[in-house]
């Protein structure tokens, strides 16, 4: 994406300096958090006029960021930017898949409102962690964002693609002691898209969402496919001509009414077929990411938190692969995709 989309109130971590924001990390953000979970659980389980200032008050800013090496090492960064009812909370989420299996999370919050745009046209993302060190994922020169044809999702979500493609590096600055494990560089392929919502999940009317980013050696597919309570399906798929120099021209576009169909234990763990504009593509997955409730231990490790997350989210299922793509023409790269299942 590059265009900010940044709020014209400014969040607090954008306020104050990368050397301030480090040193005040730990001491308040798990009040900023303990607070924005409390005012979202008090309006939802209050009477219906806190539901209506919750409606016209809340606001997610979400921007899902990803690095996959070529070692099949995979890198996620989550910024997101909370507001209800005017209390404003910046966190962010830095998840670490080494290629042996495992999973690192580091926790931390955005050092600005929005991501940085930089000269040569990349996108920088920056996070400031609990440990007082500084990550910092750099999309490299990458191909055109794309914003799906209308209708949207639903009135009160937004979604587009801000990095469908692009060189990725991540580094990191040094800044505490906290021992963490994740250290050292990634270099890959990544991508990076935008979830706006002005709703709670739960209040969304959501019931599946399958979503996948394809990187093959000329190509690139991009997809997402939901299910909506009232029964009704909105899939997208599109894809991007990628040259040797990384660059990439406008996407070519499909609309569907299915979901990429899916085959295998549970519909989640098979192979998956995607109807892509220059000929379809399957994803064989090589190894779970991630399998659970999303808003778990590790991700939100204070109870309070949690408990006011998965309150506004409502009963959430995910699962997250990492898979081998190939094309008929004999084409292969990887693929981070994962289908998310919303109530009980």
């Amino acid at each position: 994406m590059a265009e900010s989309h940044e709020e014209p109130e400014r969040d607090r971590a954008s306020t104050g300096g990368t050397a301030g924001l480090a040193s005040n990390l730990a001491a308040d953000i798990a009040s900023d958090l303990a607070s924005g979970a409390t005012a979202v659980s008090r309006a939802l389980t209050g009477t219906s006029a806190s539901r209506m200032l919750v409606r016209r008050g809340f606001l997610l800013r979400k921007l899902y960021a990803d690095v996959v090496g070529a070692d099949g090492e995979v890198l996620v960064a989550h910024l997101a930017w909370l507001r209800v009812a005017g209390i404003h909370t910046p966190y962010a989420v830095v998840e670490r898949y080494p290629a042996g299996g495992g999973r690192e999370v580091l926790r931390g919050r955005p050092i600005a409102g929005s991501p940085r745009r930089r000269r040569d046209g990349g996108m920088e993302y920056s996070i400031g962690i609990r440990d007082g060190r500084t990550l910092r994922l750099v999309h490299h020169a990458p191909v055109p964002a794309w914003h799906p044809s209308d209708p949207q999702i639903g009135p009160r979500v937004h979604w587009h693609v801000a990095v469908p493609y692009a060189r990725a590096d991540v580094s990191w600055e040094s800044g505490g002691a906290g021992g963490t494990r994740i250290s050292g560089s990634v270099s890959g392929a990544g991508y990076a898209d935008w979830v706006w919502l002005r709703l709670p999940p739960r209040l969304l009317g959501l019931r599946r969402l399958w979503w996948g980013r394809v990187h093959l050696p000329d190509r690139a597919v991009v997809f997402t496919s939901v299910d909506r309570a009232n029964g009704e399906r909105w899939t997208r798929v599109a894809e991007w001509r990628v040259g040797g120099d990384g660059t990439g021209g406008d996407p070519v576009e499909v609309v569907a009414d299915g979901a990429p169909p899916i085959a295998g234990p549970g519909e989640d763990s098979g192979i998956w077929t995607v109807p892509a504009p220059r000929g379809p593509v399957s994803l064989e997955p090589l190894r779970v990411l991630h399998e659970g409730e999303p808003l778990d231990v590790d991700r939100f490790p204070d109870s309070l938190e949690r408990w006011g997350s998965r309150l506004a989210s409502g009963a959430t299922y995910e699962i997250r692969c990492l898979s081998r793509a190939h094309d008929e023409a004999g084409a292969t790269g990887m693929a981070v995709h994962e289908s998310i299942r919303f109530g009980r």
